[in-house]
């Protein structure tokens, strides 16, 4: 079976680890089409722009608000080499990312046929402008995005003009293919498309998944380190902390943290720092997902006060390692979770997540339950179900 994938990066990020371990699904002759930064794979990759074409992209972006709307040149010739490739099925992931025309796209994938599967990482393919709008409480994506008030969210662009007109040429772009499959990681995200112009799509739910090999109970010397063996240690983590993410919630609840607690945040850059106590623990990305996995395990609870995810990793990787997770009621961070695994607080309640501390330290969690929760979102089971989802589409 031959299989092309199309997205943003190859192997760099959550979605581009995700199509490499995808490419090697076994039966699969795979090529990976991607449009930014460098390739990380050992895998048959095709870069369909350079960094010039990136920059053109992103200031179409800003000035224009033509988010995939770009690079046209650039995507007839990838059409050409996908031509060449003569796949059984086109894999699409994500699209945004300043490096493709989906008009020009979709356009080449009816001419050729083939059938079409597209996992949705976000909310792009439903609005005329953002990738999210949970966190903004928008609902302007069920009724056109008229009027738009969020054009300085990614893709940032200086002006929402075009956000209506954005709208209309995504809907048509994106309901014109008779065999598309969409795919959505939680089932937050798949009833959002339900509400969308995609309503009528077939669509699956096929969650993430994470590697059991790598996130488990890791032995570590993280509260020695730090010398806070003696404290409840609450970690929170993200790749890049924003408003999105939960940060300012999380800069008022480090100070309604108890003498004997300490908070490690793992993804803060430099210029956040002075946002926390003194006390508080900041580490910078890190890309070793074994220290991730000794930081989950040291942690006593992981805390995730996102305002807006579509299936965070973080949540699966902490109960792996046999740690708790608290997070807002937020997309699709809930659903990891059970009672005997998580609690699931109102988003921005600051109360909600200080009494759900008190709560877990009071009676707390089974690391095996947690251990045992993790085991449903495995990259095993997974791949086995994109895999079957493959062989159902190519029949």
């Amino acid at each position: 079976m031959r299989i092309a994938y199309i997205n943003s990066v190859a192997g760099f990020g959550s979605t581009g680890r995700l199509v490499y371990h995808l490419s090697k699904t076994e039966g699969v002759t795979a090529r990976i089409y991607y449009g930014r930064k460098k390739d990380m794979t050992d895998a048959d990759t095709y870069r369909m722009t350079g960094f010039l074409g990136n920059v053109r992209h992103a200031a179409m972006t800003f000035l224009f608000d033509r988010h995939g709307f770009s690079n046209t040149a650039e995507t007839k010739r990838m059409l050409e080499d996908l031509r060449r490739f003569q796949p059984d099925l086109v894999h699409l992931h994500n699209l945004h990312g300043y490096y493709v025309d989906v008009e020009t796209l979709f356009a080449g994938l009816k001419e050729m046929g083939v059938p079409v599967v597209w996992t949705l990482h976000d909310c792009w393919p439903m609005t005329g402008h953002c990738a999210h709008y949970d966190s903004m409480r928008c609902e302007g994506w069920r009724t056109g995005c008229q009027d738009c008030a969020f054009a300085n969210h990614y893709p940032v662009s200086w002006t929402k003009r075009h956000t209506a007109e954005n709208y209309i040429r995504k809907k048509e772009t994106f309901t014109s293919l008779e065999n598309l499959t969409i795919v959505t990681p939680s089932r937050w995200l798949a009833d959002q498309v339900k509400q969308s112009y995609l309503k009528d799509v077939d669509t699956r739910v096929i969650h993430n998944g994470i590697d059991l090999e790598v996130f488990k109970a890791t032995e570590n010397d993280f509260k020695k380190l730090f010398m806070i063996e003696d404290k409840f240690l609450i970690l929170t983590a993200a790749s890049v902390w924003t408003h999105e993410k939960g940060l300012h919630d999380l800069v008022q609840f480090s100070r309604m943290l108890k003498e004997d607690e300490c908070l490690a945040i793992v993804g803060i850059r430099d210029n956040q720092k002075e946002m926390f106590p003194h006390s508080t623990i900041t580490v910078t990305r890190t890309n070793s997902q074994k220290e991730m996995a000794e930081m989950y395990t040291a942690a006593d609870v992981l805390l995730n006060p996102t305002l807006e995810d579509t299936f965070p990793t973080v949540n699966m990787e902490a109960l792996a390692c046999g740690t708790p997770v608290i997070t807002y009621n937020t997309g699709g961070s809930p659903e990891i979770l059970d009672e005997k695994t998580g609690i699931v607080v109102q988003r921005g309640s600051l109360d909600g997540l200080r009494k759900a501390v008190d709560q877990l330290r009071a009676h707390p969690f089974s690391a095996q339950d947690c251990r045992e929760r993790a085991k449903q979102f495995t990259y095993s089971r997974m791949l086995e179900e994109y895999a079957e989802l493959y062989r159902e589409k190519t029949a």
